[in-house]
């Protein structure tokens, strides 16, 4: 009976200790609102202007018509055309 009544004491102590320090001694948690995340780039703009710019560069340097509709259909119907690069 006194290992049984040991081994719950022991159970429920190590259970305290766990939730002590999982949520009390661990203060450095990470916020959606943080300071540091504003300084981050924006890596989706980076992305499709990286995407975009070699397509749009090269639709401005097609001087044939039947050519240059086609890529500009081309570019209307993924949607290159409609990202801008800054």
């Amino acid at each position: 009976m006194k290992i049984a009544a040991g081994f719950l004491a022991g159970m429920i102590t190590c259970s305290l200790i766990m939730m002590f320090i999982c949520n009390w001694a661990v203060p450095a948690r990470a916020e959606e609102s943080s300071e540091l995340s504003n300084l981050l780039p924006d890596f989706g703009k980076i992305y499709r202007a990286a995407l975009a710019s070699p397509f749009q560069q090269v639709e401005k340097e097609i001087y044939d018509a039947d050519i240059a509709n086609f890529y500009h259909g081309l570019m209307e119907k993924t949607g290159l055309n409609e990202i801008t690069v800054e």
